[in-house]
């Protein structure tokens, strides 16, 4: 049989008898991803100058984008097929989901906006009620000691002191209006990183880690500190491999806790932006002390208010309750499922060798994913590695 023709490639037979079977030639085409690899041993003269095989085994490598095979060649060129690509294994997951029709804070959050809008228009009046709500004593304390006419213009010189605080990053209004701005952008991708374990056609799909992009940021957060109990983040599904190694993942889904993730994000974009949390950042911009040492000094028909001790802890502990609400109502948004009703992909081995499957591409989910507005198709895609 001959291997290799021409007078550019080196013959073999025509070297010294000492060299002939000892030379080995390697020929590595790029050919797109194709590699072809040839190994020749001992040969004879023919007729026609060719380089022909006598003993000895060929071996042909021939790597594609999604699969390697691997041919055997015999003293007669006859072909053995490779054997059935190994593909039980654990695999990471990396999937995109395209959610770009949905905003990051859950619809059911709304009340977690009314109390920041609150501090923004009504900071006094907010702040009492919340601490009332608390059951800090400091309330009752100044209602009972204030005669009326004195309360009633209370609130008023809180909210001008608070309302005229601007610090280098704006007023309270503005900075309360860039949070809220934050909370309600529109989300573009959700990353999920999974791992998919595959034993004879049955597999388990943990989820592990889930990624938001958000305004040119990347945040990323791990799911089981955050999930609750009976939550679901580890689920047995099918997986088959079929002709052409085409992996066929069953239908799906995991406990979803979206709201946990949301506050984290919208803590992280008030760091990144701020330098502090959102707590931080709302006791900066009020001066809870400073506030309080202005208005016990406010005096009207010869009383003045007083109180400045209790005025402080009103102010931090409505700020402190505040948050708590906030973060509250937005954790407390529904875990709602992250739907996988079918996934496919293929498999291949990029060793060139073990004909062990070690990547997973073309992976595409039919994913339907709720974030707070109800349950939408979401496309999504997936690779692979083991």
């Amino acid at each position: 049989m001959c291997l290799l023709h021409g007078s550019e490639w080196p013959n073999q037979c025509n070297l010294d008898p000492g060299m002939r079977g000892t030379m080995s030639i390697s020929v590595r085409a790029f050919l797109g991803t194709a590699v072809l690899s040839i190994t020749t041993a001992a040969c004879v003269d023919t007729p026609d100058g060719d380089v022909s095989s006598v003993e000895g085994t060929e071996k042909q490598t021939a790597l594609s984008t999604n699969q390697v095979l691997v041919l055997e060649l015999g003293k007669f060129g006859q072909v053995t097929p490779p054997g059935p690509l190994a593909t039980n294994g654990t695999y990471q997951l990396a999937s995109t989901v395209d959610v770009e029709a949905q905003q990051l804070l859950p619809g059911t959050a709304y009340e977690a906006v009314q109390i920041l809008q609150g501090l923004r228009d009504n900071p006094a009046e907010t702040l009492f009620d919340l601490a009332e709500d608390a059951g800090v004593p400091a309330v009752g304390t100044i209602r009972d000691a204030l005669p009326s006419y004195l309360e009633s213009r209370l609130y008023g010189w809180i909210d001008g002191y608070i309302q005229g605080i601007t610090t280098g990053d704006g007023t309270l209004a503005q900075v309360i209006d860039t949070v809220v701005g934050a909370a309600q952008t529109d989300l573009a991708h959700i990353g999920l990183d999974s791992t998919l374990s595959i034993h004879d056609g049955v597999g388990v799909h943990r989820l592990d880690t889930v990624t938001l992009a958000l305004q040119g940021q990347s945040l990323s957060y791990d799911v089981a500190p955050l999930a609750t109990v009976g939550v679901e983040l580890e689920v047995p599904v099918s997986a088959t491999v079929g002709a052409g190694d085409v992996l066929t993942i069953g239908a799906h889904g995991f406990g979803f806790p979206y709201g946990k993730i949301v506050w984290r994000a919208i803590e992280d974009q008030v760091r990144a932006r701020y330098g502090t949390d959102l707590r931080g950042l709302l006791g900066r911009q009020v001066n809870c002390a400073g506030m309080a040492a202005y208005v016990a000094t406010r005096c009207y028909l010869g009383v003045c208010v007083g109180h400045q001790s209790e005025l402080n802890t009103i102010c931090n502990a409505g700020l402190d309750h505040a948050v708590q609400k906030v973060r509250e109502k937005v954790e407390s948004a529904q875990v709602q499922p992250l739907a996988l009703d079918a996934g496919t992909a293929r498999m291949y081995d990029a060793n060139l060798s073990d004909n062990v499957c070690s990547v997973i591409e073309d992976g595409v989910w039919t994913a339907r994913l709720d974030v707070g507005n109800g349950l939408r198709s979401a496309p999504a895609t997936f690779t692979g590695a083991r």
